[in-house]
């Protein structure tokens, strides 16, 4: 999905205009930049939080020639995604199990949780 892809959902959800919702995508990307940079950390609840981490130094390899490659200590921004934001997701992109595999899933779970009872090993006493 692209910034104008955005937009255009803005446009189709509100009621601004179409160069109005890009102006506020545009400002909304560009206050969290700024943030990040002032902050290092910007927590949008409900949705997840942009932080910034440092990377350490470290020796890569360059997949075309196999040479070894010294990557230098740098800064990069991560996302967490909030666990409404996971739930969310998870939930819409499962897999849609018709009935007869939601109830072959529910005999698979059903045999791998029932316990067997334990052997009992027969002892002898010594006297």
């Amino acid at each position: 999905m692209t910034k104008k892809e955005i937009a255009r959902l803005v446009y189709t959800n509100t009621k601004l205009s179409l160069v109005e919702s890009q102006e506020a995508v545009q400002a909304t990307f560009d206050a969290i930049s700024k943030l990040l940079v002032k902050y290092g950390r910007v927590e949008l609840r409900g949705f997840g939080v942009f932080s910034v981490q440092k990377r350490s130094a470290r020796k890569a390899h360059n997949p075309r020639t196999g040479e070894e490659v010294l990557v230098p200590e740098h800064e990069t921004v991560v996302f967490k995604p909030s666990k409404l934001m996971k739930a969310e997701i998870l939930e819409r992109r499962a897999p849609k199990k018709s009935a007869k595999g939601k109830a072959a899933a529910k005999s698979t779970t059903a045999k791998a949780t029932a316990k067997k009872p334990a052997a009992k090993k027969a002892t002898k006493k010594s006297k």
